[in-house]
């Protein structure tokens, strides 16, 4: 099939004037170099190409299997969740990170068609699942680990094997949004002035009627 490379690439400017010929050089030069040299089977290490296939395979393969075992996510023991900063994706380093533990009345194992072997970790099931702890303790971390579960990692990420259901989206508060005609009874019900929520309208929602809202949306 074909190999998608998807880049951002910052053109280089004098004030709010494009510097063309340096431009140039990116898109004529640089980027050829880079897609030749990352992307071309020759000049890639055979065995490292193999692995990262079969990796992705792997956890390709364990997705699929999410809904078959009515679950929504997995998260593998042993997985490092945590990253070094907000503005770097790299893992934690090992000495300061802990490692992820399931608990023992949620976790379910998977047998890795490529990789031979079985891992063991934490199976969210369908439903509602509450994530609750104290200050520091991994709560937005596990959250940001499921939010990205819907694609594969690459090998030494620290989240490999963390995947999420590929339907799965995203919900979160839209203060002042508008909403028209949304049931959010099965959410909210008691709102000031008896207003309605079997069918709530709102030219600005709040953050909890908002949020209401998009899960309605998309279910």
């Amino acid at each position: 099939g074909d190999v998608i490379a998807q880049i951002t690439v910052n053109l280089p400017a004098r004030g709010r004037t494009i510097l063309g010929h340096a431009a140039e050089t990116i898109f004529g030069q640089t980027l050829p170099t880079m897609v030749e040299r990352s992307l071309y089977y020759a000049s890639l290490s055979a065995p490292q190409a193999r692995q990262h296939v079969e990796i992705v395979e792997d956890q390709i393969w364990l997705q699929q299997q999410l809904d078959e075992r009515n679950l929504v996510a997995f998260v593998r023991d042993g997985a490092i969740l945590p990253r070094v900063s907000g503005a770097d994706d790299k893992p934690m380093e090992l000495e300061k990170a802990v490692p992820f533990a399931s608990p023992e009345r949620l976790k379910v194992s998977f047998s890795l068609p490529n990789a031979g072997t079985t891992i063991h970790g934490l199976g969210i099931p369908k439903g509602i699942t509450l994530i609750c702890g104290g200050g520091f303790h991994g709560k937005s971390t596990l959250l940001e680990t499921l939010q990205v579960g819907i694609y594969p990692k690459i090998s030494g990420d620290g989240r490999e094997f963390c995947m999420t259901s590929p339907d799965a989206c995203k919900i979160r508060a839209e203060d002042g949004r508008n909403v028209q005609a949304v049931d959010i009874s099965n959410f909210i019900n008691n709102l000031p002035f008896g207003k309605d929520t079997t069918c709530f309208s709102s030219m600005d929602a709040s953050g909890s009627t908002s949020q209401a809202t998009g899960i309605v949306e998309v279910s």
